[in-house]
């Protein structure tokens, strides 16, 4: 447990049970955006595929609100969703990868640094996997998003084409 200001974080893996909670905070936080076309919105089935392993979603929780949460998606090597072929910066096929898929954090508790806290937790459970290499891409114009990213080591690679917009690419050495 972290203690955050005067909020005690509880972070822990989320499953198939929370489907409806992570939904919600997902149109939540769409809805409170200035731009809601910054934040890409995930299907129902890529939400059932990161609710279970291999792939992690770790919430925080204050109480029982779910206040956020982040997900650790591990691709099939080479496949659509593995982001290490598109680098251009370093070899991402020499070692294992993972994606920090998504972020995101209820509006009433931004402020309080819980992508980069959920962020390090998912980059410590990757490398207890034996993953060497993390990838993310955000929107280049999403400076929440771009902020975080680069205050957890991630480093700037490219423009690539994702989920229909361009978007930065990321990475970081685990």
């Amino acid at each position: 447990m972290i203690e955050t200001e005067a909020y005690r974080f509880v972070f822990k893996p989320m499953g198939m049970a929370q489907m409806g909670q992570v939904r919600a905070l997902e149109r939540e936080a769409l809805a409170h955006l200035e731009r809601p076309d910054l934040l890409r919105r995930n299907t129902e089935q890529m939400w059932r595929e990161c609710l279970q392993p291999p792939h992690l979603c770790l919430g925080a929780w204050v109480g029982e609100e779910l206040a956020g949460f982040g997900v650790l998606y591990v691709p099939e090597r080479g496949g659509v969703e593995d982001l290490s072929h598109s680098l251009t910066r370093v070899d991402g096929r020499q070692c294992a990868s993972a994606n920090f898929k998504i972020c995101i954090v209820r509006p009433c508790w931004r402020g309080h640094h819980l992508q980069v806290q959920l962020g390090q937790r998912l980059a410590a459970e990757a490398k207890a996997r034996g993953i060497g290499l993390l990838c993310a891409t955000a929107s280049p114009h999403n400076s929440a998003s771009v902020k975080g990213l680069l205050r957890l080591g991630y480093c700037e690679d490219s423009q690539v084409e994702k989920y229909g917009f361009e978007r930065t690419l990321f990475y970081r050495i685990n």
